[in-house]
């Protein structure tokens, strides 16, 4: 099967809607290589388990260019691409294995660019929307504000940041995963010298502070075992500028 032919159209042959998901999934079964079904099964285990792909595919505009940092397996690409609203995808992955993975998988798709490298160290493109999903916690939390920064930096007015982040503070089922995570980082899944949570408030004073505007996540705001996705804005010269945070906010993200 070409992942690249026909079947990313956002219709079947019997007229009724495809659902970018499951398309993907198929994808995903047909193309399987020997030595990559650990991957292939880790792909189609977060398709089918982490609500985040549903939660963010509405939020994507068609046509709108994307840069995707910490891109993975290069799902949200794929994703994009099933869904046919002629998107543009350019993803920075720093994992070596999941990169080659990713790029097998799209080398037909023209409208996504996967790169292997340090997000720090690629050139960016332009883009209108940054997606930065479970990644910020691999950084310290000074390279966290600085990547925050940066993206407020590169984006246009009027461009969007999604960012899902986890709250150091929140119990229950967010302290296993937590865990998880670290268990993922120790034994080499995700490859990353540590793990960095900060509380929520520190996260969102730190992007008042780089320009943008924090908006109404679709929903609930928590999505999956503890995450919490934040949409962001850049305001346009005609809109109010968003407030700057209160001083307990950016006590806590200095104290963080």
């Amino acid at each position: 099967m070409n992942l690249g032919d026909a079947s990313s159209r956002t219709t079947a042959t019997d007229g009724r809607p495809r659902d970018p998901v499951a398309e993907v999934i198929a994808r995903l079964e047909v193309s399987a290589r020997k030595g990559e079904r650990w991957l292939t099964g880790y792909a189609k285990s977060k398709l089918r388990q982490d609500p985040i792909y549903r939660t963010v595919l509405p939020l994507i505009p068609p046509r709108m260019k994307v840069l995707d940092l910490g891109c993975g397996v290069g799902l949200l690409g794929l994703l994009l691409d099933a869904r046919g609203l002629e998107n543009e995808i350019h993803g920075i992955e720093w994992d070596a294995p999941k990169t080659r993975f990713a790029q097998r998988l799209t080398e037909q798709i023209p409208s996504i660019q996967l790169v292997c490298g340090d997000l720090w160290e690629e050139s960016w493109p332009q883009c209108s929307m940054v997606v930065l999903l479970d990644v910020l916690h691999y950084f310290p939390p000074d390279q966290q504000r600085r990547l925050l920064f940066r993206i407020g930096s590169h984006l246009p007015e009027g461009g969007r940041l999604l960012l899902r982040v986890m709250d150091a503070r929140s119990g229950g089922v967010a302290m296993l995963t937590r865990l998880c995570e670290w268990g993922a980082v120790k034994f080499g899944w995700n490859q990353a010298p540590g793990v960095h949570w900060r509380p929520l408030a520190a996260i969102r004073g730190d992007l008042l502070e780089a320009g943008f505007s924090i908006l109404p996540s679709p929903g609930k705001a928590d999505h999956g075992l503890g995450n919490c996705l934040l949409v962001c804005g850049k305001p346009r010269s005609a809109d109010p500028l968003p407030a700057r945070s209160p001083s307990g906010l950016r006590r806590s993200s200095r104290s963080s």
